[in-house]
């Protein structure tokens, strides 16, 4: 079943962290995972140490086989099958939901306020005849803001698609490297 999420449904299936956890885990290394080692990429984080205690690992394995992972497959964002289980498309909205930050640890829509009120500030200066910018055509100011913001948007784009996708990396390097977002 895959359909959008409302805000109900998207906060009561997200509200439990583990949840949250997997699903991050399972769509940036974007292919199939077992069950286990779904469970050794939450249990690290919710232990804080990798690998993660035996016990801590096993309680995971069992609270995700058991109830976790059903409850995002019945959503449709994730998909069992012969090779494991992994993301499904309509994981990459809720993921990016959840993540709705960027590089400099701001919301994206405060980025993008941001290099706007630089980039009019900036022009309005030059027509102002501020010292220092007043020698600047105007236009220079207005088209560096402009590219600020297209790069900020093609970044943005960019961080929305899974990272395998992106670089063509051995299997285990995501493993490696993959740390949920803090929050």
């Amino acid at each position: 079943m895959s359909h959008t999420l409302s805000d109900t449904e998207f906060y009561r299936v997200l509200s439990c962290q583990r949840r949250r956890v997997a699903l991050e885990y399972l769509w940036d290394v974007a292919a199939p995972r077992t069950t286990g080692e779904i469970a050794d990429a939450v249990a690290a984080v919710e232990a804080g140490t990798d690998p993660a205690p035996r016990g801590v690992r096993e309680s995971v394995a069992t609270s995700l086989r058991q109830t976790h992972l059903p409850t995002l497959e019945t959503h449709g964002l994730v998909t069992t099958g012969d090779a494991g289980i992994s993301a499904t498309p309509a994981a990459k909205r809720v993921v990016r939901r959840i993540r709705d930050t960027g590089p400099l640890g701001l919301r994206w829509s405060e980025q993008y306020r941001l290099v706007g009120l630089v980039g009019l500030c900036s022009v309005v200066a030059v027509l102002a005849g501020v010292p220092f910018l007043a020698a600047l055509d105007p236009l220079v100011p207005a088209v560096l803001s402009l590219v600020a913001y297209a790069a900020l948007s093609g970044y943005h784009t960019w961080t929305l698609y899974p990272r395998s996708t992106r670089s063509p990396r051995r299997r285990g390097a995501l493993d490696d490297e993959w740390r949920p977002t803090q929050g």
